[in-house]
């Protein structure tokens, strides 16, 4: 053998007469093939003027000195041009286009990296056993190669996880996906331990809930200070957009009203206060207050249901803030409940608050049994029975049992409201 079986480098003879001159020839052709660049690719005819050194990649059908010479690397060394065979897996940057070249055995083609099933990838940082894709950065973009860009998070089962988490200082604080079910949850944490549910898509009928509410607006009324922080006075409901402070309303004597609202969450009822613009000309009169749960639909209405407070009674002959506290606060669970309030002397006159709801409209119950559906109200209907002294006097009864009616008062699509209790969150 008289050349090396991959470059074909020449070797030295036993005894050889001038060695040099083998040597060099070896050394030129290392000084050519190793990192190897090209000036072009894919020409068919000598250029003119070749640098010393200057190297192609022959295109097909060449001619002149490179004639039988396709897909080689031709040199230019010493005034003429040599030709090199390529073997397998030789690599070649093409200057002019910028790019690597591979020969493998029977074309030059562009080098692509093997990207697939790679043990991890890290972009700024370093990937791990569990984050195998992990990327440092001001920001990551996803950006659409046509029409749009789809972004999938898949799972095995169902009740795996499949979500979205952004921590702070590697601790989670919130969390949407679809974790231990098919249903989409947004979930919030405060220390990357305790999980609460903020909102709930189902996945079978597509309705959202808030498993831990919505939070209502929390407003001052009448110069009442709200106290203990996280205490408000006020409706809970949780569809409130905005709130004002109403007229003055005439109670009639010994009568009861009873005004509805929604409880959307477990929260605790403290009191209540009734701001009584004009005392009662009656000396001694009462004003009693309290709440009950909205009772069983009754034909077209429905039935004021069992007691969950009576906050007492306070003097009703003398104007003001009328605070009632509970010395044993209650929990109240989600649902509708009615406030109740009465005097039992004439000519007193309460301030009622308002508050709109989106679309100006309200629903409330209506009709009764599978029949019951939501009626948009609007003025706002508030209910009341007459001859209610007993009640007002001697105290709330453990269920209503009478039989309210209806009337409307023009509030200009407000909803209204003359008993404000106070809460606090469970």
């Amino acid at each position: 053998m008289t050349n090396t079986p991959n470059l074909s480098l020449p070797y030295l003879a036993a005894a050889q007469a001038q060695k040099h001159v083998t040597v060099n020839e070896a050394l030129g052709l290392i000084d050519a093939l190793a990192q190897m660049a090209v000036v072009a690719v894919g020409a068919t005819t000598p250029p003119g003027t070749p640098a010393e050194g200057e190297r192609h990649i022959i295109g097909s059908g060449a001619t002149g000195a490179w004639s039988g010479w396709d897909n080689s690397v031709a040199l230019f060394s010493g005034g003429a041009w040599l030709r090199m065979i390529p073997q397998t897996g030789w690599m070649a940057w093409d200057v002019s286009a910028s790019e690597l070249l591979v020969w493998n055995g029977s074309a030059w083609n562009s080098f692509v990296p093997n990207l697939q099933n790679l043990s991890g990838v890290g972009i700024g940082t370093a990937s791990d056993a569990t984050n195998k894709l992990a990327v440092s950065a001001a920001a990551t973009l996803l950006n659409h190669a046509g029409n749009g860009h789809q972004l999938k998070i898949n799972k095995a089962a169902s009740g795996d996880t499949a979500s979205l988490l952004f921590q702070t200082n590697w601790s989670g604080r919130a969390e949407m996906g679809t974790a231990g079910s098919d249903d989409f949850v947004l979930k919030v944490s405060a220390d990357g331990n305790t999980f609460h549910e903020a909102m709930k898509a189902d996945g079978n009928t597509g309705a959202a809930s808030f498993p831990n509410g919505i939070d209502p607006e929390r407003r001052n009324i009448g110069g009442l200070t709200k106290g203990g922080g996280t205490d408000w006075w006020g409706p809970v409901d949780p569809f409130i957009v905005s709130y004002s402070t109403g007229s003055q309303q005439a109670l009639s004597q010994n009568r009861m009203y009873f005004m509805a609202f929604f409880v959307d969450r477990p929260i605790q009822l403290l009191g209540a206060f009734v701001t009584q613009h004009t005392a009662s000309t009656t000396a001694g009169a009462l004003l009693r207050c309290g709440i009950y749960r909205l009772g069983a639909p009754n034909g077209d209405n429905w039935d004021i249901g069992v007691r969950v407070a009576d906050f007492g009674t306070l003097p009703a002959d003398v104007a003001g803030h009328k605070i009632f506290d509970l010395a044993t606060p209650q929990t109240l669970t989600r649902g509708w409940y009615v406030t109740t309030m009465g005097v039992s002397g004439a000519g007193a006159y309460a301030r009622y608050g308002r508050w709109m709801t989106p679309g100006l409209t309200r629903y409330y119950p209506h009709s009764s049994g599978t029949n019951a559906y939501p009626r948009v109200v609007a003025p706002q209907v508030y209910l009341y029975e007459n001859g209610s002294n007993a009640e007002i006097t001697g105290g709330l009864p453990a269920a209503w049992t009478g039989n309210p009616v209806s009337t409307m008062t023009s509030t200009n699509n407000w909803v209204y409201q003359m008993v404000f209790p106070k809460w606090r969150e469970v």
